[in-house]
């Protein structure tokens, strides 16, 4: 039996003589057991709501609000670490920390899940969901209003649009069926991945990015000036020879790993990007004649 078994027992034993009863409420002692919560929560939850978050909120690549996280203890979504918070919710992703999340509700521990977010509607959504379950459903509404106003402003789509290639480590790469993809697409760029068959999730080979020639690469390093090999692939000389000159554009990765009104600034950092772009080449044309 696993040295920390007495320990949980224990904790077990102690919870179930204090139950929390309905929530009609709102919680007061909320634990996130995962990172795309810790955000949301961040921004829509009065501090002192919040109990616990997770260890990655304290990381700048990943947590978009990892200054104010740093306020909070975090745990790594141990149901041994979440019960000492005497927490009356506890927010988990849709797949992840299934064991804690089982034993919690077999505990009457009200567990709710985020679900994974591959497009705007479903980030507004989400946003809507942790505001209600926060208890302040006004909040959400004024982000998601607030966020479809700015995505009002944003240019037509142009009659030719340049081409652009998500290239993470090892190549991968997104389509249309996810929410990098859905932004590329509002931004006003062809993405290649959409053209190359990939719907959602996949992988550019180095021999499809040179047949295909991208005018820009569109990476989200987690660390930045330390690329592993993987990351290094956008780095080769096959895609920086004479023929192919990719433009790199980068997105911050706490702005890319969960949803949130964060999104429209990446689309709108993707837009002048584009916008830039065809400036460029429209003089390059013009100096041509």
């Amino acid at each position: 039996m696993p040295s920390n078994t007495p320990f949980l027992f224990g904790l077990m034993a102690g919870w179930l003589c204090c139950i929390p009863a309905a929530h009609a409420e709102p919680p007061q002692r909320i634990v996130s057991i995962n990172l795309c919560a810790d955000q949301l929560l961040l921004l829509l939850a009065d501090p002192e709501q919040i109990s616990a978050l997770t260890h990655l909120s304290h990381e700048p690549a990943a947590s978009l609000f990892h200054d104010k996280a740093l306020a909070y203890p975090t745990t790594k979504g141990l149901a041994e670490e979440v019960l000492p918070y005497q927490p009356d919710l506890v927010i988990a992703g849709e797949y992840g920390g299934i064991h804690t999340t089982t034993l919690l509700t077999k505990l009457g521990i009200r567990v709710e899940k985020l679900p994974i977010a591959e497009n705007l509607d479903a980030t507004l959504s989400n946003i809507r969901l942790i505001a209600t379950l926060v208890g302040h459903p006004e909040r959400g509404e004024a982000i998601v209003t607030h966020m479809q106003q700015r995505l009002a402003t944003l240019s037509p789509r142009p009659e030719h649009p340049p081409l652009a290639a998500v290239y993470d480590p090892n190549g991968y790469t997104v389509g249309i069926n996810s929410l990098r993809g859905q932004a590329i697409a509002l931004a006003g760029w062809r993405n290649a991945g959409d053209e190359l068959g990939i719907s959602s999730y996949g992988s550019l080979s180095l021999e499809s990015m040179v047949r295909i020639k991208p005018d820009a690469l569109i990476d989200s390093p987690y660390t930045h000036n330390t690329y592993s090999r993987a990351e290094a692939l956008s780095k080769h000389p096959a895609l920086r020879g004479s023929k192919l000159h990719p433009h790199t554009i980068t997105l911050p990765s706490n702005q890319t790993i969960c949803e949130g009104p964060w999104l429209v600034d990446a689309i709108i950092q993707l837009q002048q990007e584009r916008l830039a772009l065809q400036a460029r080449q429209n003089q390059a044309q013009e100096g041509a004649h």
